[in-house]
């Protein structure tokens, strides 16, 4: 094997038979930005990577105002992703579906992660259609996930047209009973294609978010991507939590359809405004030769990316797989702590009156929308000082990242202590801080190493084209070509974020039984659900400590190609 293909462990033996891991050559180009599109006045920072320069100080960026058209479609996905995770629970058990079976409907999230954002990643980066590579992807998801929503939010009646269509008799009874389960089947079937589909969406999304900017914009475009999602998330718990039906009665009779019909009206408005304002570049048409590729080539493609991941992706998957393992515990169970702490401090005057579980609700509700709010606002403040500071080490996008996980362990060490819901609600609003970063850092970094690589692979092409002699090989340009494309590494990343949420259910599990069975004296006061987070808050140091070896391919001094 040659020193290059040594190098670069994506790259087996060209000679066997084993289907391409990537495009063909005509067909490499990561992103559908094109110089000729946009206009800016901004100026790249230079930066190398193993004795290699690409400058991109000639390449132009967005304007703020395509930055806001690129990003708001995570707007429209975070605004919808409220409605399942602020109704999901009570509209079901509304439906008289047993908690043992809503638990398996929540399975639908990870799932959907696992399976979903690396098959559509990968079948993305290959579309050649006349609309753009991602852009086919964003309608089709995005028709499919309106249809969803309306099956989520109308279940009872489908569920009764069904009865009464394939009734076979007029008993009224019978017809309710079979409409009843009717309604469940739509229900969690339509829950289960909402996961599916909008996880199909968020991924093209992100890719697309990586795919316009240049590399001096990544950091800038996921700041406001996470600006986008975070302001969507406190606007849609603020629209749950007012009384729908009283202001638009006219979309529906309950909270859960008109909040169905405002979320699809968002959803479609935000994405189209994407859709229409970014220019893809086309991809060209395949190859005969890619054309007949074996069935299973895309699920190959999948499997190499994962197994071997480039240096810079695989440090930071390996932080980003221990921060899930404590952000899961915090995103499943602080409300509830939250409440738990309620009734603790909070028991009926009388032994006979019951407990008033709805005021507990609304306490974990508020502290939520805090919680909320804070991301909002971390999400203006920390990208802009980090900005503004750059050259100042402590504002260094892995030092933000490293404070972040710490702060995460912080928050969560300290519910041990945490004995009323006032104090409650500061660690919830505390933990938006890390929120804001957790949906902005990560992604910039994967963007930076795509933007590297698409930028140094067309830099060699113009080397090779001036100097044919040059000693950029024939060999090592075909190891650039075969590089992966950002939505198969944006789905290979996903995956480490959605193998935590397999752990945590399970772990969570263990902690809950243990908490129960050594419960007794004054540690009866205790919520049951402060064990988990503590457990959260010691995998998030150990995130913040292999946050320390992640690799940037990005450094202020540039070098020549030699």
């Amino acid at each position: 094997m040659s020193e290059a293909n040594i190098k670069t462990p994506l790259l087996g033996d060209r000679s066997n038979k084993r289907p391409p891991v990537s495009r063909p050559k005509h067909q490499r180009r990561r992103s559908s930005f094109e110089a000729s599109t946009y206009n800016s006045a901004g100026k790249a920072i230079s930066y190398t990577k193993q004795g290699t320069d690409i400058d991109d100080s000639n390449i132009p960026g967005l304007s703020l105002f395509q930055i806001l058209t690129l990003t708001i479609c995570m707007a429209g996905v975070q605004f919808t992703w409220t409605v399942e995770l602020s109704y999901g629970t009570p509209y079901l058990l509304s439906l008289d579906l047993s908690k043992e079976l809503t638990a398996l409907v929540w399975l639908a999230g990870p799932l959907s992660g696992l399976i979903v954002q690396p098959l559509i990643g990968a079948f993305s980066d290959k579309c050649t259609s006349r609309l753009g590579k991602r852009r086919p992807f964003i309608i089709i998801a995005g028709t499919l996930t309106c249809i969803s929503m309306i099956g989520v939010a109308y279940a009872r009646e489908i569920g009764y047209w069904f009865a009464k269509v394939l009734a076979t008799s007029g008993d009224v009874d019978v017809i309710n009973k079979a409409a009843h389960t009717n309604a469940i089947i739509v229900a969690v079937t339509s829950f289960y294609f909402l996961d599916f589909t909008l996880n199909a969406v968020q991924a093209i999304c992100r890719a697309l978010i990586l795919d316009i900017p240049p590399l001096w914009q990544q950091d800038i475009a996921n700041a406001w991507s996470a600006r986008m999602s975070n302001t969507a998330m406190v606007i849609g718990y603020f629209v749950g939590f007012i009384d729908l039906v009283k202001y638009l009665p006219w979309l529906g009779n309950s909270q859960v359809k008109v909040f169905c019909m405002v979320s699809i009206f968002v959803f479609i408005i935000t994405l189209t405004i994407t859709c229409i304002m970014t220019k893809e570049k086309v991809n060209e048409k395949k190859e005969d030769v890619d054309i007949n590729q074996p069935w299973y080539s895309t699920f190959y493609y999948i499997w190499r990316a994962f197994r071997f991941l480039p240096k810079p992706i695989q440090t930071l998957c390996n932080t980003q797989f221990f921060a899930w393992m404590g952000w899961f515990p915090f995103l499943f169970y602080s409300t509830q702590w939250v409440s738990d702490i309620y009734f603790a401090t909070h028991r009926p005057s009388m032994p006979d009156v019951p407990i008033d579980w709805a005021k507990g609700t609304r306490a974990g509700s508020f502290a939520l929308l805090c919680y909320s709010i804070v991301s909002v606002v971390a999400g203006l403040i920390i990208p802009a000082l980090a900005t503004k500071f750059s050259r100042v080490k402590l504002f260094s996008l892995l030092n933000i990242y490293t404070l972040s996980h710490i702060t995460v362990g912080v928050a969560l060490m300290s519910t041990l202590f945490v004995k009323s819901v006032t104090a409650a609600t500061v660690v919830l609003a505390i933990m938006g801080i890390p929120w804001a970063i957790v949906l902005w850092i990560p992604f910039s970094l994967v963007g930076e190493y795509v933007s590297f690589e698409d930028e140094k692979r067309q830099n060699m092409i113009t080397a090779r084209a001036a100097e044919p002699s040059t000693s950029v090989g024939e060999e090592e340009l075909q190891d650039n070509e075969d590089e992966f494309d950002a939505g198969m590494i944006l789905g290979v990343h996903n995956m480490y974020i959605v193998f935590p949420q397999f752990a945590v259910a399970i772990i969570s599990s263990f902690i809950f039984a243990a908490a129960d069975a050594i419960k007794d004296g004054e540690q009866k006061s205790m919520s049951s659900v402060t064990p988990v987070l503590i457990f959260g808050g010691l995998m998030a140091f150990i995130a913040a400590a292999f946050s320390r070896f992640i690799t940037r391919v990005t450094s202020p001094s540039p070098t020549l190609i030699k």
